[in-house]
């Protein structure tokens, strides 16, 4: 199945916060519908989005089917010939893709990366690092390579710019919200794109901005991202850009993706 897109567009309410009240409780009544099996993997602390249906509106990028949504990415030095010729992830557990490491016995490095760009989107997906004493390591990318850290590192008492839920060298999560190994987790990520002017460059006050919620907490809350400061950071800055998973020697798993393209949003006065 191709990614989907529905017949209406999404249109966002005043304020990132706001627009997270109405996703948590949409999601409140995904779970119930979902049944017991949700509600068990639910923090009893936050409210969950774990296995939340795509709503109407939504682009499905992977519901465990196929790869249709996805490519090799290729970039600098990743994949810098662009020559890898099919995505090598593997189908596992009836719903779920997870990172592999050989394409026809030969040992190989590959990031996946959405055929579709984006600008301004609500970004649902789930996670679960592998039982292997490993660190679990890998990442989302959003935007021009701002890294949302995928790590285990859920038994720290505060977490850092390098560990899970930080933006990676940018911003370390308010609070550590990461579960351990072998739990599925949840990332919902809220992006408004940069606003490029004529001359190309981003307007003054134009940034980027992204809210995330990571297990149904809130690690970052309506941040502007005005610094690029990781080793991707060289990444055009352009208004739309597709969303990448990384492979990092772990054999994580990915299940459960999909986003809801919001309409450009005026750039803010702050």
């Amino acid at each position: 199945m191709n990614a989907r897109t529905a017949t209406h567009s999404y249109r966002s309410t005043p304020g990132l916060r706001r627009c997270f009240l109405l996703f948590s409780l949409t999601a409140a009544i995904a779970i119930v519908a979902a049944g017991p099996a949700a509600a068990e993997d639910a923090s009893p602390a936050s409210p969950s989005t774990l296995g939340m249906a795509p709503p109407e509106a939504a682009v499905v990028l992977f519901d465990g089917t196929n790869f249709d949504a996805w490519q090799p990415f290729s970039w600098q030095w990743i994949n810098p010939r662009n020559d890898q010729p099919a995505v090598q992830w593997k189908l596992v557990d009836g719903d779920a893709m997870q990172i592999a490491f050989e394409f026809e016995g030969r040992r190989q490095k590959q990031f996946l990366c959405t055929k579709q760009r984006f600008g301004d989107y609500r970004l649902h997906l789930e996670f679960q690092l592998p039982e292997d004493g490993s660190s679990g390591n890998s990442g989302l990318f959003f935007g021009p390579l701002y890294e949302l850290q995928i790590l285990n590192s859920g038994q720290k008492q505060q977490a850092g710019l390098g560990d899970c839920g930080a933006i990676y060298q940018i911003r370390a999560p308010d609070v550590n919200a990461a579960l351990e190994p072998g739990r599925w987790q949840t990332i919902d990520l809220e992006y408004q794109a940069a606003k490029i002017g004529a001359n190309g460059f981003m307007t003054e006050k134009g940034a980027a901005r992204v809210t995330v919620q990571l297990n149904g907490q809130l690690i970052h809350d309506d941040v502007r991202l005005s610094l690029r400061r990781n080793k991707y950071a060289a990444f055009p800055e352009e208004s739309t850009s597709p969303i990448v998973l990384q492979e990092h020697g772990s054999p994580v798993k990915f299940r459960n993706i999909w986003l809801v393209e919001k309409a450009p949003q005026d750039a803010p006065a702050k």
